[in-house]
Order: structure tokens, then C-alpha cells, then sequence
């Protein structure tokens, strides 16, 4: 949706994906309170507890800022944002999840070691590339925008979402980091494995 309206400019496209996206992040939501309530994680993607308060601080952010963009949708930069619903969505969270799909398949690391290894190394590169150096660019062009359009008090609330936001970006990376220094690991170890002992 975010190509469709890069070529086309046609608001349909940017109004369904920030549309789309707010659905989504509720229903992501409602499912990890669910999981607080009943002690039990009951969401689609299985995720460790540790993580549901991070992201839950994501989805809610994601939500205000969606609805913040449809509801200043005239004087928003929608370039901007498809580019960087692209670049989070599109192409990085994409490269997560195509990594667990992985996990669950014949591609996964005790068959593929290697193709797994390519996975985490693409990921983490869009990753570093995308939601740290490219991120401190959307950051400043946002921030930037707000304070021209809207004022300090709207540039200083979207600011500090966006910070939520970097807490949440550092600690992908991380993750994406350990998995792939943990996947060479155990690639390092199969093939110590796999020497011959000394008689």
C-alpha cells in the first residue's frame, strides 16, 4: 500500500495502511493484555514474557502516531511516512518474521545452519541500518515537521514517542544480534563436533 500511493499519490492507499495498521496494533494489544490477565501467553507469535511490556510500549506508540498522521493527514508529510512504513514494516519487521518462519520449517538451523546464518546477517543489517542510522533521520525530519506545522507542544509529545520508539529499535537490534552470535556458535560447535577424536 505504502509502493501504491509512492506511485500513484492517491490517498486511498496511505488511508488504508494507517487504517490497517491501527487495526492491527488493537489487536496485538488486546491479545498480550490477555496474556497479563490469564498469566499465559496466549498471542499468534508465542512471544517470551519479557518482552510484552516493550511491546506493548510499541503498539500503543504506533497507534497514537498512525492516528496522528490520519488525523493530520492534509498537512502530513505522507512521502515520509510510506517511506517510513517501508522501512520498519516493509522491509525489517518482514525479514523478522520470514526468520521465524524459518525456525518452523525444513530451513530451519539444525538442517540449514548455513541459510539460517544468511537470514540473521540480512536481518541484522536492515536492522542496524534501518532502525538505528536511518532512524535518527526520521526522527529529526519528523520532529522537524511538527515544530513547523504544529508547534512546540505537539513537536515535544511526537518527540517522546519517537523515543519509546528508540527503546524498542535498540533492543530488536539487540535481539537480532544475539541470534545471529548465537547461531555462529552453534555452527563453531557442529563443526567441532564434527572432527575426528585423537587416538
Amino acid at each position: 500500500l505504502p509502493v501504491c500511493y509512492l506511485v500513484t499519490h492517491n490517498d486511498v492507499y496511505l488511508n488504508l495502511c494507517l487504517y490497517s495498521e491501527v487495526g492491527y496494533m488493537v489487536y496485538a494489544t488486546i491479545w498480550i493484555i490477555l496474556s497479563y490477565v490469564y498469566n499465559k501467553d496466549v498471542t499468534v507469535e508465542q512471544m517470551h514474557r519479557s518482552v510484552w511490556s516493550l511491546l506493548l510500549v510499541h503498539h500503543i506508540s504506533s497507534m497514537i502516531l498512525c492516528i496522528g498522521c490520519i488525523y493530520y493527514i492534509e498537512s502530513a508529510p505522507k512521502d515520509l511516512i510510506c517511506y517510513v512504513l517501508l522501512a520498519l514494516l516493509g522491509l525489517t519487521s518482514s525479514l523478522h518474521y520470514v526468520g521465524q518462519i524459518l525456525d518452523f520449517s525444513p530451513f530451519a538451523q539444525a538442517n540449514k545452519p548455513w541459510l539460517r546464518m544468511s537470514a540473521h546477517i540480512v536481518c541484522l543489517c536492515s536492522q542496524i541500518a534501518f532502525r538505528m542510522i536511518y532512524w535518527l533521520k526520521i526522527m529529526f525530519m519528523t520532529v522537524t515537521h511538527c515544530l513547523n506545522e504544529h508547534g512546540l507542544q505537539l513537536a515535544v509529545i511526537v518527540l517522546t514517542i519517537l523515543l519509546l520508539f528508540t527503546v524498542f529499535n535498540a533492543d530488536f537490534v539487540r535481539f537480532h544480534y544475539k541470534a545471529t552470535m548465537g547461531c555462529w556458535l552453534k555452527i563453531k560447535q557442529g563443526k567441532g563436533q564434527d572432527k575426528p577424536k585423537d587416538l
